[in-house]
């Protein structure tokens, strides 16, 4: 299963989180964007635990104000 993060950060934040994110072993790519999103993640995952877990994860990094989630089906 595959998971995609869009993620609002605070603009000092943003390649502070990319590379915490790019820590995350099931990261498959992740990279900052110009637009309605700050970052783009893309993650590979075996089941809805570890998504939560995930998610979790990511919404606790400083600089992180908002995330949406795309879980493919």
């Amino acid at each position: 299963m595959h998971l995609v993060v869009l993620i609002n950060a605070d603009k000092t934040s943003v390649l502070d989180i990319v590379n915490e994110i790019e820590k995350i072993p099931a990261v498959l790519e992740v990279f900052p964007t110009f637009g309605r999103f700050d970052i783009v993640a893309f993650f590979s995952v075996n089941n809805l635990s570890e998504v939560k877990s995930l998610l979790n994860k990511i919404s606790s990094l400083k600089g992180v104000i908002r995330m949406e989630e795309l879980l493919e089906i």
